[in-house]
């Protein structure tokens, strides 16, 4: 698969940088798939899709380091699984459709804490991703980052903190 990927880039830069992605972060994005469509074929064809995605915004993974990559690797292998999963379980019938014409206060709300995640220091950013939206427990973000439990712990702490503090700051409030 890999040599079917690298023919879709342009630069030997482009397909080194790819290459490392790809043997670093296969793993991870098909256990994230997997997680979620609980089917090995279906996982396989999600993490494809994923890469695919990869190399149509390959621009955006140039200036990143490689460690730096796994928050959104994962997410992008998460999203194609939870869309793979959507395509098979069929469109919601029209009637359904109905409720999504007003906006909600509540997808206000999810978009000004999309927002305000978005501002967390990469550093906080990166656990708390795993964490939270890919469901890692501490010590699989420890042993995927390199760092030590407690290290992953303090981050996810420290993150939560300051999360706390911009969406107050930002007349936001958060239900406990």
């Amino acid at each position: 698969m890999l040599v079917y990927y690298l023919q879709m880039l342009d630069t030997p830069e482009e397909k080194v940088r790819f290459e490392q992605i790809y043997l670093k972060y296969r793993g991870l994005m098909y256990h994230v798939a997997e997680d979620i469509l609980h089917n090995r074929q279906d996982a396989e064809d999600a993490v494809h899709n994923a890469f695919l995605r990869i190399i149509k915004k390959f621009s955006r993974f140039q200036n990143t380091p490689a460690k730096d990559l796994a928050p959104q690797v994962a997410v992008i292998a998460r999203n194609e699984a939870i869309s793979l999963q959507r395509k098979q379980k069929g469109e919601a019938p029209l009637e359904d459709w109905d409720g999504l014409a007003e906006p909600s206060e509540s997808i206000s709300d999810y978009h000004a804490l999309v927002d305000s995640f978005a501002r967390l220091p990469r550093t906080y950013r990166a656990v708390m991703e795993m964490k939270l939206l890919s469901g890692y427990s501490d010590g699989e973000i420890a042993a995927k980052l390199g760092l030590s439990k407690t290290a992953v712990s303090t981050r996810i702490s420290r993150g939560r903190q300051l999360l706390r503090d911009i969406v107050e700051r930002e007349g936001f409030l958060l239900e406990a």
